[in-house]
């Protein structure tokens, strides 16, 4: 297995790519799909699989490039169906972003577990950041978290349809998972639960 993260679109978007015997997994796949293709033939893998943390133009922009390159789309239920409501046009606050349409293969909910690769995920709802934000749990060691949970710090939730209340449930229930987790977040550097258990400023909110 080889993992790499690189930096996709404007906000520096944490895209990881995740292969085995030559196919990949894409987790939050942003603009920069020639940046994507580039890193996938350096491992020369192809893309069979996208799973997506939240549906923020800067996590989804690359996904339906991958699609057509034939990768299965995992994305949650609820943040597809504001996006596709919405005709995957974005509004932030910080200007309007259109993401080019995809359609959901797999539309995940919490607590579903499946296999990709050789690798069980396991969804954990994070509502907060986008209503329907989810952290993927990999193999039981490694979290996927999106834009939920950052290095010192969690997602924002001054954007619309963002919720602080919720939001802070979310991080509860991360910390309370048992053990430690390495955490592989959307933007910034990677850490671990028990480093944000003791140093991260919302631990005790």
């Amino acid at each position: 297995m080889k993992f790499t993260c690189i930096k996709t679109g404007i906000n520096r978007t944490n895209t990881y790519i995740i292969e085995n015997n030559g196919e990949a997994i894409v987790v939050d796949p942003g603009c920069d799909v020639g940046k994507i293709d580039i890193a996938l033939k350096e491992i020369n893998a192809v893309p069979k699989y996208v799973i997506i943390t939240h549906t923020h133009f800067d996590h989804v922009g690359g996904v339906s490039a991958l699609q057509k390159m034939g990768a299965k789309v995992y994305v949650s239920s609820v943040d597809y169906k504001l996006l596709k409501d919405a005709d995957f046009y974005i509004r932030l606050g910080f200007g309007d972003e259109p993401v080019e349409s995809f359609d959901a293969d797999v539309e995940v909910n919490d607590g579903d577990v499946f296999t990709l690769l050789g690798h069980e995920f396991k969804v954990l709802a994070t509502p907060g950041h986008t209503p329907g934000g989810v952290c993927y749990i990999m193999d039981g060691t490694s979290i996927f978290s999106g834009d939920t949970l950052f290095r010192l710090c969690i997602g924002r939730t001054d954007f619309p349809q963002s919720s602080h209340s919720e939001m802070m449930s979310s991080i509860k229930k991360l910390f309370a998972l048992d053990g430690n987790y390495d955490v592989y977040p959307g933007h910034d550097k990677a850490t671990t639960l028990d480093f944000e258990r003791k140093y991260n400023p919302y631990a005790k909110a």
